[in-house]
């Protein structure tokens, strides 16, 4: 997996910085590039111009949709094509997003995404990548609250639809799943091209690798020793990193080399 598996760095790992720092950082620290979080990006005025001058510091590996957008569930529709677009001009190779709510229900979204019968016609040479969601915990339950969201039922409509999967090892721990199990029902046709990295503490999500729960060593041994050649974003929350810069490439650089089994961190 060390010469095939590129790293990258979310923007939301960061969000709580200017968006320039983590390109900046993720150039620092050695990541293949960084997946770009379009919460708010893909609605500023002169938006190709602005990331052609970021990509200049580090390259977008991946572009993840808007998942936080003002207006009616149309935006979100709105949104994801909007990223598509953008994608293909600045050359980004995948897009991320994640599918419709169920509860509460995103009802225009919905239904345009059950009426898409081949994703990668609406992606033109872009690969389109649905992200696994978590568990809502509700007492003792784990609810779920979004469209195809189940391993099995996720993995049938990305190969009947012309979409690949995004596996979240975070959202995988919510629902108790054992993260091997998980990767090789998701992949029976070789669908996942994109994986988030993180662990998971009940119910805390989006930790700092090592520090919870999730047997991520196993998981990145079993991809390495099956060749896994998509992309890994490392995907953690602000709170996970140390206040200060040169601690951060610090890490981030250790991470880097546990995923790509290098000894040089």
């Amino acid at each position: 997996m060390a010469a095939k598996v590129e790293v990258l760095l979310s923007t939301g790992s960061l969000y709580t910085s200017p968006l320039e720092k983590s390109f900046y950082l993720a150039s620092r620290a050695g990541f293949d590039g960084v997946e770009l979080v379009a919460n708010e990006v893909y609605r500023r005025p002169g938006v190709q111009e602005y990331l052609m001058g970021l990509a200049m510091v580090a390259p977008m590996g991946a572009i993840h949709a808007p998942f936080l957008v003002e207006g009616s569930s149309g935006e979100k529709i709105k949104s994801l094509l909007m990223t598509v677009a953008l994608a293909r001009e600045l050359e980004i190779p995948k897009v991320v997003f994640h599918p419709p709510r169920r509860f509460p229900p995103e009802i225009k979204y919905l239904r345009w995404f059950k009426g898409v019968r081949d994703f990668s016609r609406l992606g033109r040479g872009v690969a389109l990548s649905l992200e696994i969601m978590p568990a809502f915990p509700l007492g003792g339950l784990k609810l779920n609250l979004f469209s195809t969201n189940t391993r099995e039922g996720m993995a049938e409509f990305a190969r009947e639809r012309g979409l690949h999967v995004t596996m979240d090892t975070t959202h995988t721990g919510t629902w108790g799943w054992d993260l091997v199990e998980t990767f090789e029902i998701l992949n029976r046709d070789g669908l996942v091209n994109h994986i988030h990295f993180s662990d998971f503490y009940p119910w805390r999500e989006h930790v700092w690798p090592g520090k919870g729960c999730l047997e991520l060593k196993k998981f990145v041994d079993f991809l390495r020793d099956t060749g896994y050649r998509g992309t890994i974003t490392l995907e953690v929350h602000p709170r996970e990193l140390p206040e200060d810069d040169l601690e951060k490439i610090r890490v981030f650089r250790e991470i880097i080399s546990w995923i790509k089994g290098r000894d040089d961190g």
